[in-house]
């Protein structure tokens, strides 16, 4: 007999609050060189839909993504590739989400990513790797972010 149960989406979410204006976190997460200040060791982006680009970690190698939608300065999603140098597609990869929006004294930034039902391979881990690693980067961001503006 088929499963014909509901399956909840699975979703990886974080949101914090930027003592920055809005330009400034929508340049940190869009401009490569910026990017590479927070987020792993290097980027590359081209910021329009279809655009391709790399995040890198020196202790875990580069990881494609394709630009799915921007809404400068509200909201950019990408795909992006759970293993290293291959290009996203189905099976392999997640949509990740960033929204932006006015906060008293700065910004507030809500990561999602979506998509781990339809991964390969264990799904669990992959999650619970993204939600350790969403925590450390965004904290590593809204530092990044605060230290330049208290400058």
């Amino acid at each position: 007999m088929p499963d014909t149960r509901q399956h909840e989406p699975l979703i990886v979410t974080r949101t914090v609050t930027i003592e920055a204006p809005r330009h400034r976190v929508w340049e940190a997460i869009t401009v490569p060189e910026l990017i590479a200040e927070w987020f792993g060791d290097t980027a590359t982006l081209e910021l329009r839909p279809g655009g391709t680009g790399t995040f890198g970690w020196d202790d875990w190698g580069d990881f494609h993504l394709v630009v799915d939608e921007i809404d400068e300065p509200n909201s950019i999603s990408f795909r992006w590739a759970r293993d290293k140098d291959v290009d996203p597609v189905a099976g392999n990869s997640t949509l990740v989400r960033f929204t932006l929006a006015d906060h008293p004294g700065g910004t507030e930034l809500t990561v999602v990513e979506t998509g781990w039902e339809d991964l390969d391979g264990d799904v669990d881990a992959a999650m619970k790797g993204n939600v350790d690693g969403w925590h450390e980067e965004l904290d590593e961001l809204v530092a990044f972010l605060e230290k330049q503006d208290s400058a």
